[in-house]
């Protein structure tokens, strides 16, 4: 046996190996089992498959790497109030995390990624947090496919600290979306800032009682296919050095549009920055577009 067959024999036995310990972990918090109790007994690539109500604050440890939570779309994680650990009811600050088919309610943040950290967040109904619904921070990465955030104290969706979100897309490169919807949030819908940076495509965002999209302190985004309609402020507000565009290499999944009016403009940019591309249908009550002279204007009609 020659050298390089010897590499790509020990190669695949090692990825066997990896895939084969992986192991499911049963936990049934209506019958007194916590998904904290559970997580030291894990390994990465271990999937924790939860059913109940969950009382408890999930605290997801930098040390915690390739995991997934799966609530089967039937399973909840209530923040249990009180001098819990953490305000928020799932906290993470390990990297490669799933969290998926949970009802997440109750903490100051619903979901709370600290970093620098990693997930994907997938079919989850994220309702009635104090706070913001899902927030994340310190150079943290976030995937959002199939979630509900709605009815938050405050933001919506969150993305602050030089961090990144594909909010109701994978990857670029993937043709199908997985929208999310966004709905009836006390702040913005989706709030990107600080340097920070999104992928907004195919979601859709109305009732929130500010922006619908709001970019802001030299943040960036991409906002394409999107359904922004009826929120308080303006459909999207982009500020003080941000950019949006409207059209981005290498999707082609159609204009944004309204099915009815925001209560401010349809799009807002002020204190500098830039909005590019073909804005699309969208519509507010107090105009079209709304541009200071700081910032550049390269918006198309359609």
């Amino acid at each position: 046996m020659n050298k390089p067959q010897a590499a790509l024999i020990t190669a695949a036995l090692c990825s066997f190996t990896t895939v084969s310990s992986a192991a499911t972990l049963t936990i049934d918090c209506d019958a007194g089992q916590t998904i904290m109790a559970a997580l030291p007994k894990s390994k990465p690539g271990d999937t924790l498959l939860v059913s109940g109500t969950c009382n408890e604050h999930v605290n997801i440890a930098p040390e915690y790497v390739n995991l997934t939570l799966d609530g089967q779309k039937k399973a909840t994680i209530r923040h249990p109030g009180g001098q819990a650990l953490s305000p928020h009811a799932v906290y993470v600050r390990g990297k490669e995390i799933t969290v998926k088919g949970f009802t997440i309610t109750g903490g100051l943040d619903g979901l709370h990624l600290s970093g620098p950290a990693s997930a994907v967040a997938d079919g989850n109904l994220v309702t009635n947090n104090k706070g913001r619904g899902i927030h994340i921070d310190k150079g943290s990465i976030i995937r959002l496919l199939n979630n509900t955030v709605e009815n938050s104290g405050g933001i919506g969706i969150d993305i602050t600290g030089a961090s990144y979100a594909y909010i109701g897309v994978f990857i670029p490169r993937v043709p199908a979306l997985s929208p999310n919807i966004v709905r009836n949030n006390s702040g913005p819908g989706i709030n990107v800032e600080r340097t920070s940076g999104a992928w907004i495509v195919g979601n859709i965002i109305t009732g929130n009682k500010e922006s619908g999209v709001a970019v802001h302190r030299n943040a960036q985004a991409d906002v394409i296919a999107n359904t922004i309609s009826g929120n308080g402020g303006d459909g999207i507000t982009a500020s003080f050095g941000s950019g949006i565009n409207f059209d981005s290499e290498p999707r082609k999944d159609g204009p944004n549009k309204s099915e009815q009016p925001n209560a401010g403009a349809a799009l807002r940019c002020f204190g500098g920055g830039y909005v590019d591309g073909p804005m699309g249908n969208i519509s507010g009550s107090k105009g079209g577009k709304v541009i200071d002279s700081g910032c550049v204007d390269r918006v198309l009609s359609k």
